[in-house]
């Protein structure tokens, strides 16, 4: 009787058993894979680590699969995405959506498919992080491929993340140091530092926008005309002139939609200073080209607040006083 509840007992664990083995087999795709090499049937051989984009696929355990062209633009990433779908593979076949390709695995690291006598090897990557994963099918998945649609351009920006990070880190560190009596002496020696850090990042944005690679200026230039020929554009316009207020989710709209356009329009704005919500929004509406005016109206502010708050933030980031009309210059360059 007790050897029989023992087999029972095996029976039951064995599929588990075959489910683990078969989640760690070493055949598995789930991860991000490049593109690296193409073959052509007569045996040519091109490197596809192209001058402008790389592909990149990010194969999911659930069998979904999301491909996108990847350009780096310094320590971001600009990505053009494409499609997402189903796959399945065996020991000799690799299928997605009505294609059935022979697929040859070479080792842990690299696969080969072959598709109407081309033959595409690819290449594990191990250097792009989950949060980055993340972005790209959130990205995917938000917009499919249509070959109707613009291409849509989208940086993902890993110096924002980074400098929201250390402003929030700054801030905390003020606020511990100035209750202590030694404080004041570590506040002005962060005042100063700052300075030189401001400074330091005014000039990597001059840099930046001089050397743009004209890839990505043309990119750029091309999203953002499509942007101000949008129906969203002419729509919240009308909006804005009437004076109507802007909710929540479509300030995250805005944002969100700018960094399309201007991928480090955010970030180089809290690498300068911590703004608040009011003066963040101030600058979101300048750059979509708002008079002063119209912002007062949306921000049921008056006139001379919205004066004052880019006064002050024109003196708060270059040291020195300047006029309204200066630092909406300075954000439209951005």
């Amino acid at each position: 009787m007790k050897k029989d509840l023992y087999i029972l007992m095996l029976l039951c664990l064995l599929p588990l058993a075959l489910h683990a083995a078969d989640k760690h087999h070493p055949r598995s795709i789930v991860g991000v894979w490049m593109l690296v090499s193409e073959t052509a049937p007569d045996g040519k051989e091109t490197q596809q680590i192209y001058t402008q984009y790389t592909r990149c696929k990010i194969y999911d355990a659930d069998s979904t699969y999301y491909t996108v062209q990847l350009h780096a633009v310094g320590e971001d990433m600009m990505i053009l995405a494409h499609e997402m779908g189903r796959y399945r593979l065996n020991d000799s076949l690799y299928m997605e959506r009505d294609r059935v390709m022979p697929f040859e695995w070479v080792d842990d690291t690299t696969f080969i498919t072959t598709f109407e006598g081309y033959k595409e090897k690819m290449v594990r990557s191990n250097t792009m992080t989950e949060e980055r994963q993340q972005e790209i099918r959130d990205l995917v998945r938000k917009y499919p491929d249509d070959a109707d649609a613009p291409v849509k351009h989208f940086v993902l920006s890993t110096t924002e993340r980074k400098l929201k990070k250390e402003n929030t880190l700054f801030l905390y560190i003020i606020m511990c140091m100035g209750v202590l009596a030694a404080g004041v002496a570590v506040y002005v020696y962060r005042l100063r530092k700052r300075k030189r850090e401001v400074e330091r990042k005014l000039a990597e944005i001059e840099e930046e926008r001089t050397l743009r690679p004209e890839v990505v200026a043309d990119a750029m230039k091309q999203v953002e005309t499509e942007f101000f020929q949008s129906d969203y554009y002419m729509t919240l316009r009308q909006r804005i002139k009437a004076g109507g207020n802007i909710k929540i989710a479509e300030w995250k709209e805005l944002e969100q939609r700018l960094k399309a356009i201007y991928p480090r329009f955010s970030s180089s704005l809290y690498g300068l200073y911590n703004l608040s919500s009011t003066e963040y929004q101030v600058c979101l509406l300048t750059k979509i080209h708002t008079p002063p005016v119209e912002i007062a109206a949306v921000l049921n502010k008056d006139k001379s607040t919205i004066s004052s708050i880019r006064k002050r933030l024109y003196k708060k980031v270059f040291g020195k006083e300047g006029s309204g009309k200066e630092w909406d210059e300075f954000i439209l360059s951005l």
